[in-house]
């Protein structure tokens, strides 16, 4: 699971040189819980733009702007089994900045805390959006859903078994997640299964809250 994270404003900047773009005047909270905006970078008209959108997804067919199903992350191993994430995966593509993320721990030395995974600089992880409006007002909202896998060695060795899939940090990769001409959905997938895990340290955020011990 990936239900929080952190987008710090000076590492987002910096890291946006490999897009050519500058930050717009656009503001979000710096840590990101579900149904919050939060900074997204989108392949349009042949060229990279940033815009806000909001973490957890909406499916284009809800009923309601919150459904009553968890929808901030979708797993990779079954995203082309469900209707709501299936249809995104083959046709809406973003890539969401990220400096930390934060999840419960329920196992070894840091059993019982809420862990701050803190990346060495800021990374674009892969996530799929819709758009979905609000018939009563016309108003239309994007949102989008994180990607996530099994943990790499160093989530896993914290206690964690879940992580947001993470691409290498070139253009090459982060481009190949925008071309549609050359994936499908299958091998969009093998290339988010390349198993990759940048450089990250821990920090205890908070401790869980009493009785965490019957969710384990």
């Amino acid at each position: 699971m990936c239900a929080q994270f952190q987008v710090e404003l000076i590492k987002f900047q910096k890291s946006l040189a490999i897009f050519a773009l500058n930050l717009q005047s656009i503001s979000w909270r710096s840590r990101i819980l579900p149904h919050l905006e939060a900074p997204v970078i989108l392949f349009k008209d042949e060229k990279y733009i940033i815009d806000l959108f909001h973490f957890s997804l909406i499916p284009v067919w809800s009923k309601v702007r919150k459904p009553k199903f968890a929808t901030h992350n979708v797993r990779l191993e079954t995203v082309l089994e469900k209707p709501t994430w299936k249809r995104p995966f083959l046709k809406n593509h973003c890539l969401v900045p990220m400096t930390a993320f934060i999840e419960p721990i329920y196992e070894g030395k840091f059993a019982g805390n809420m862990i701050r995974f803190e990346l060495a600089e800021c990374v674009f992880v892969p996530a799929i959006f819709d758009s979905w409006e609000d018939t009563s007002t016309g108003e239309v909202i994007h949102s989008f859903s994180i990607l996530t896998s099994e943990p790499g060695k160093f989530v896993k060795k914290i206690g964690h078994e879940r992580s947001p899939v993470f691409l290498k940090q070139n253009m090459k990769n982060l481009g190949n997640w925008f071309d549609f001409s050359k994936h499908d959905g299958n091998s969009f997938i093998e290339l988010l299964n390349k198993q990759y895990e940048p450089k990250m340290s821990v920090i205890i955020d908070r401790p869980l809250k009493k009785g965490w011990e019957k969710r384990k």
